[in-house]
This record gives structure tokens, sequence and C-alpha cells, in this order.
């Protein structure tokens, strides 16, 4: 769900939300930062995901180690197998690392619902920490990773103002 400020975008996702919750399905929303994850009365993404601090597979795999993400890990597992739609806003700020690592969460669950991402790419970048080499050095964006390419999104871009 594409478009620029004030088309609505929050408004259509806060529906779809309330209609999912109406009928008695479960549909999570995640921000890509704190504020937007407030914005829509979710949570973080990394919070959600237990992807810490970490911005790549390799930091991802060392900390999957740990016996407490293990648990957090069995946990998501649980949750996600209950879940219907995801919705992720911001999803110009996401790192296509970062949704790798979303994406390896997802195929290691039984993950069988929809994912609506939710954001404008005009407005901001990706949060990088450290420039530095990577499999997607022709872009930092979440649709440069190969989990994008794998979803096959539609794209639905809003265009009058709200």
């Amino acid at each position: 769900l594409s478009g620029g400020a004030g088309v609505g975008k929050s408004f259509l996702t806060n529906e779809l939300i309330k209609s999912y919750r109406k009928q008695k399905k479960i549909a999570i929303a995640l921000g890509s930062s704190a504020l937007s994850a407030f914005n829509i009365g979710g949570v973080t993404l990394h919070s959600f995901f237990c992807l810490g601090y970490c911005d790549d597979m390799m930091k991802l795999s060392v900390l999957d180690r740990n016996q407490k993400q293990k648990e957090k890990l069995t946990k998501l597992k649980e949750l996600l197998k209950t879940i219907e739609l995801i919705i992720i806003d911001e999803i110009s700020m996401v790192s296509a690392n970062v949704f790798e690592m979303i994406g390896f969460r997802l195929k290691n669950s039984q993950f069988n619902g929809k994912i609506l991402v939710v954001g404008d790419f005009f407005q901001l970048p990706p949060v990088i920490k450290e420039k530095k080499e990577t499999l997607f050095n022709h872009s930092y964006y979440a649709f440069s990773s190969f989990f994008w390419q794998d979803l096959n999104f539609k794209n639905i871009k809003l265009s009058q103002p709200k």
C-alpha cells in the first residue's frame, strides 16, 4: 500500500486492522520505528521478530544461539501459526538486510497469512547503521531483498488526498 503523505495510508491501515479484529481474525501491526509502531497501535518489527540489534544474518545467527533467544523464538513460532495478517508500516525505513531477516523468521515458522507493507519510498530511507559490503549494495531498500521478490506483492497506490 503506497502513496504520498496525506492520502490515507494510515487511515486505511487502521480500518483494515479493525475489520480483521471485528471478524475475530488476528492482525499484527508492526512499525519500522517506535513512532510508526505507536501510530498504528503496534510494536516494532525488531521486537516482534526477535531481531535484537542485528542488522544482518550473520549477527542474527549468533544471537539465535542464545538460550533466552531460543525461548523467544519458540513463542514467536507458536504465535505466527495463529496470525492471519502482518502489517509493516513505514516500509521505506526497513533495509533489505532487515527484510531478509524477517523473511528468515517467517520461512522458519508455519506462518501462512498475508503480509501488507505500507509506506512511501520517496519519504524516509532505510536506517543503516554503517555502510558495509552486503548482498544488497546496489540498494538498501527492502524491495531489493530476495524475500521481497519471493512475496510477489501487488501495489495499491493511493493518490487522492484524504
